[in-house]
């Protein structure tokens, strides 16, 4: 398990997606589940403050 800290570029983004898609079906209560729960956490945050897309009108 890494020791993850806020995602600040597109490399650490990266790096968290690769390993959240390795570790996707850990199990709850686990250490791996713990760090999927993080990962999950850090990656949505970079993706709504660097990917934010706008709404498209109807």
């Amino acid at each position: 398990m890494m020791n993850w800290n806020v995602l600040k570029t597109e490399v650490d983004y990266k790096n968290a997606s690769i390993r959240l898609m390795e570790i996707f079906h850990a199990k709850p209560n686990t250490p791996e589940g713990d760090e999927l729960d993080l990962l999950i956490v850090l990656v949505k945050d970079y993706d709504d403050i660097h990917n934010n897309l706008q709404e498209l009108d109807s």
